[in-house]
């Protein structure tokens, strides 16, 4: 049990892999982390901030969980930074399920998926692509 996290291009929801193995393609299969805390952070926000009228509360007081995140050029921008500063404005204070009690190891861990999730994300959107981000735990 604990935190998935997901992102691919929209309309490609069957993703089939749950580690980083040989074969493994973001082109083909998307990004995947586990209890990357931080990143839930900030994508919990961006969820926010996409969906103000969402006043759906958490029944387990948890948090965002599904998606998706919209990822746009706003977004890009955002995480660019949360990225460079090791998500500093976006620090876990609970969420066991999420491996917050080992954030800061996993914002090191994840440092160059992140760096290369943002590239990819960039590169599709200037495609005219959609990313986007879903979660569950």
């Amino acid at each position: 049990m604990g935190l998935d996290q997901y992102a691919h291009l929209r309309g490609q929801d069957d993703l089939s892999f749950n580690s980083y193995d040989d074969d493994y393609n973001p082109e083909k299969d998307g990004f995947y982390w586990r209890k990357h805390a931080r990143l839930q952070q900030f994508m919990a926000a961006m969820y926010s901030e996409q969906n103000p009228n969402n006043n759906e509360d958490d029944d387990y007081g948890l948090g965002f969980n599904g998606g998706p995140v919209i990822i746009d050029s706003k977004v890009l921008s955002k995480l660019e930074h949360a990225i460079d500063t090791e998500y500093h404005d976006y620090i876990a204070t609970d969420g066991f399920f999420w491996g917050q009690q080992y954030q800061e190891e996993q914002v090191k861990n994840y440092k160059e998926i992140d760096k290369q999730f943002l590239q990819w994300c960039k590169d599709q959107v200037s495609k005219g692509n959609i990313p986007e981000y879903h979660c569950s735990w």
